[in-house]
């Protein structure tokens, strides 16, 4: 089994100091990357073995091991899960190798890599990290909103933008004017202004007025400093825009209900976490593009080569 991590597991006498979240992850992650099943036996017995809870305390480690089967179930539900994961009474199993659902892999290691600094150090490349997190959600856009077209259009290495090159990229297919002060409202450090990409529903009267998402891909745990970006107020001022655009933000999370409330509230956003990615992924049965699939898939080999596990 992965080694259990040092963050959010705390140790639990007579309740339970261990986070659903990461508990769930940690579990799903152990039959992505270790064993294919896991028992809550096994679970039961590390705990113990770990320390986290008293030996000879199988009560509340049950309880532990129950809390953790029921968030995956509750995830299953929303359409977040591979179907490939088997969730029985007292059995985890995945039928599959990860491989044959990359995407789901992808973003519960990228989950982990927060639970386990040492091993996330040693694999540290945050701009390609989040450049394939960015190339991953542009194919998986469609799914969230049908219909719609979608573009990346924020600053990669591979792709050095800036605020003025994506206000010109965007006018003509948004059907705006742009700034005639552009200047006068950005500056160089701006780069591309917190935007990552763009989702817009095309009509064939080339009006104004066209329906927009702007969204920002948060592929660490630093997002929720990013919930106020990209600005709606600034994007509606850089186009001239006649309405403002809904922004949201991606992230290959689990995030909690109450997480996503106060983000919303507070950002004035929509939160698409790993839950909403994922069920649109399934839903619309999405096909990554060939070189997006092996660049991911070659990704996750190198970290899970030497993922920490039990001795």
């Amino acid at each position: 089994m992965l080694k259990i991590p040092g963050k959010n597991f705390a140790r639990s006498v007579n309740k339970i100091n261990v986070a659903t979240c990461t508990l769930a992850d940690w579990l799903e992650a152990t039959v992505l990357f270790d064993e294919a099943e896991v028992s809550k036996s096994d679970v039961v017995d590390l705990l113990i073995e770990e320390q986290i809870c008293n030996d000879g305390d199988q009560d509340l480690a049950n309880e532990i091991a129950d809390q953790g089967w029921a968030e995956i179930r509750l995830r299953q539900s929303w359409g977040g899960t591979p179907p490939s994961l088997v969730i029985g009474p007292t059995r985890l199993k995945l039928d599959d190798d990860w491989r044959a659902e990359p995407i789901h892999a992808f973003f519960v290691m990228l989950s982990i890599l927060q639970l386990y600094p040492d091993w996330a150090e040693r694999h540290k490349n945050f701009s390609v990290q989040g450049e394939l997190f960015e190339k991953v959600s542009e194919e998986i856009c469609p799914g969230l909103l049908p219909g719609w077209s979608t573009v990346r259009a924020g600053w990669s290495p591979d792709n050095a933008v800036n605020i003025d090159m994506i206000v010109e990229n965007l006018c003509g297919r948004l059907n705006t004017l742009g700034s005639l002060r552009l200047d006068a409202w950005t500056s160089d450090s701006a780069n591309d202004g917190g935007l990552d990409i763009v989702c817009y529903r095309e009509f064939s009267d080339s009006r104004e007025a066209t329906p927009t998402y702007f969204l920002q891909c948060a592929s660490g745990t630093n997002w929720r400093s990013k919930i106020h970006t990209p600005s709606a107020v600034s994007w509606m001022k850089y186009l001239d825009s006649a309405v403002q655009p809904s922004t949201g933000i991606l992230a290959p999370f689990v995030i909690s209900t109450e997480e996503i409330r106060r983000a919303g509230l507070s950002g004035q956003i929509t939160v698409f976490d790993r839950i909403r990615l994922l069920h649109a992924y399934y839903q619309h049965e999405i096909n990554l593009s060939a070189p997006v699939r092996d660049e991911v898939i070659a990704w996750i080999e190198a970290r899970a080569a030497d993922i920490p596990t039990v001795d």
